[in-house]
């Protein structure tokens, strides 16, 4: 048994009971690696799965729903207390499929999306992937509903919980993700200047750098039809963006011809 196993069996006899929760907490905080370059991974994943394990009880959702609203002032970037919503949000997708209150796991979801600190807002793609590997339709349903009137950072959150491989292997699925890929490109042209300048578009910005390499490493007879509507754009933030995904290697090192002739004409 893997490092990943073995945290899921002690942390499965620590959910057990609601007087564990100190014991529960204190072993996630002191385990973390944080401060550190790289947050204990594992034993945030072992967290998650627990909840794919177990059926979670109004004392687990309470437990977890509190931990994921931990703002910055309580959970410093970079603090081992960070690491409890790091992981209470992914475990909140890993059991949303079986959450009773999903509207409010999906608020939380949506907060958090927002988060100033990098690792909250990854761990709200890491829960969605988790929804989207046992039910895409319901994670579909969920970021199309957002794409009404979603903020620059949850834009981002989208894609980056979309660009996730074991996601990308159907094409109704890849073609989702090129869909959603136009809807956020034709928001960004119409983006006022001023609103660039703002650290939510340079967030979406690097998550469009990369994802849309992957939507189109997916399906790409339809990935590069829509990417050569975007190469003429008159629009500088939008062909860097085209540029960098079009210099991925997934990308590149399989379709030189048509990326050499796309980059050609940026």
């Amino acid at each position: 048994m893997g490092k990943r196993g073995n945290y899921l069996n002690q942390l499965l006899l620590l959910l057990q009971t609601g007087s564990s929760f100190a014991e529960l907490e204190q072993m996630l905080v002191a385990n973390s690696n944080l401060p550190g370059p790289r947050a204990n991974l594992e034993l945030a994943w072992a967290f998650a799965d627990c909840f794919e394990e177990i059926e979670a009880t109004g004392e687990h959702l309470t437990l977890l729903i509190g931990w994921a609203s931990l703002g910055p002032e309580q959970a410093p970037a970079g603090s081992p207390l960070e690491f409890l919503p790091f992981c209470a949000i992914q475990a909140l997708g890993a059991g949303y499929l079986n959450a009773y209150e999903r509207e409010k796991v999906l608020a939380v979801l949506r907060q958090a999306a927002g988060d100033s600190r990098w690792r909250v807002r990854e761990a709200v793609a890491m829960g969605f992937q988790r929804i989207a590997e046992v039910d895409f339709a319901v994670a579909q349903e969920v970021f199309s509903a957002w794409l009404r009137d979603a903020t620059l950072v949850e834009k981002r959150a989208i894609l980056a919980a979309l660009a996730h491989g074991p996601l990308l292997k159907q094409p109704e699925r890849a073609e989702f993700c090129l869909d959603v890929t136009e809807l956020v490109l034709k928001d960004l042209l119409e983006l006022p200047r001023q609103e660039r300048k703002t650290e939510g578009f340079r967030i979406l910005k690097q998550g469009l750098e990369y994802s849309i390499s992957l939507f189109v490493e997916s399906l790409p007879e339809q990935g590069f039809f829509r990417l050569e509507k975007w190469v003429e754009a008159d629009d500088a933030d939008l062909r860097h963006i085209i540029k960098s995904n079009l210099l991925k290697a997934r990308l590149a090192k399989k379709h030189a011809a048509r990326v050499n002739g796309l980059l050609a004409r940026l």
